[in-house]
């Protein structure tokens, strides 16, 4: 089994195949709990694992606290081959180790926290944002304003917009804008998201300048989709992420509440996948997003 890349990867990778051995044995999570504990009445076994942390094992979002319980289940799913239970320990200490995520961990929540730690892994990310430029282009003045303008609603503190706005710019360096093998990057942007003013005309100014900068890149295809348009146009902003071989396609999709949710569910993927290939065809080609956004410019400096 190679290595995947990334501990929120490697959380993910573990949970999924631990997800599949335990369906593969026709066991709910909390017959894998009794059954761990039960499997040798004549020892005395400490519980330190329920239905609830399995559960946020299998989707990537906790460790083993103890190797011996990853141990435990793998001699419960019928693990005989010791090669396998190898893979799954080497799986657990890449994921129980820390990465770059980690120290803007505080300000996201769990689903976001796990979002952002496989963005930076993904092989492709396919992104719709109707009314905002996503995060993934945005200058550090733009998210900063955009941060400010919710914060009386939010209550948020400066420290609290300074740590999303310096994670912004990494997840940017991180993945499309790295040197070795960056993933490739398809957005559709709203035209509503372009002429939504955000901060001063200086910081709209470089926006722009920074969509055209990155749409310049060979691993980046940037469309507008007009406002007017008759095609179909999704409520809310969603992103796709091809995870290549080892990991299922994965859709991240913010709701009108701020909530974040994500799925591997082939029909989920498949059915927002559909979606962004019926918007792209309707949306203008890649090579008209530089002429919209000086365009735009001049607009906003009449």
């Amino acid at each position: 089994m190679g290595k995947p890349v990334g501990v929120t990867a490697r959380k993910l990778e573990l949970g999924l195949r631990l997800r599949q051995l335990r369906s593969g044995c026709g066991l709910t999570i909390e017959e894998a709990i009794e059954g761990l504990y039960g499997q040798d009445e004549a020892v005395p076994v400490r519980q330190t694992l329920n239905p609830y942390i399995l559960q946020r094992i299998e989707r990537g979002r906790a460790t083993f606290r103890y190797l011996q319980d990853l141990r435990g289940l793998a001699k419960l799913y019928g693990i005989e081959n010791s090669a396998v239970e190898a893979e799954l320990i080497e799986l657990q200490k890449g994921a129980a180790s820390q990465d770059w995520v980690t120290q803007y961990g505080n300000n996201l929540k769990p689903e976001m926290q796990t979002f952002v730690g496989v963005e930076s892994t993904a092989q492709e990310t396919r992104v719709y944002h109707p009314d905002l430029v996503p995060g993934i282009l945005q200058t550090e003045g733009y998210a900063r304003a955009r941060f400010e303008q919710a914060r009386p609603i939010e209550d948020t503190t400066m420290a609290f917009i300074d740590g999303h706005v310096q994670l912004r710019m990494r997840r940017k360096e991180e993945s499309i804008l790295r040197v070795e093998d960056p993933p490739r990057l398809e957005v559709i942007l709203g035209e509503a998201a372009l002429e939504r003013r955000v901060g001063s005309v200086d910081i709209m100014r470089q926006q722009y300048a920074e969509i055209v900068r990155l749409s310049d890149l060979e691993n980046v295809r940037i469309q507008v989709l007009p406002t007017k348009s008759w095609a179909l146009q999704f409520a809310h902003n969603f992103t796709v992420l091809d995870l290549g071989d080892r990991l299922p396609p994965t859709v991240q999709v913010d709701s009108a509440w701020g909530a974040v949710s994500m799925s591997d569910k082939p029909s989920e993927v498949k059915r927002f996948m559909a979606y962004f290939t019926a918007m792209s065809a309707s949306a203008l080609p890649p090579e008209e997003t530089p002429a919209i956004m000086q365009r735009l410019t001049r607009e906003i400096e009449q």
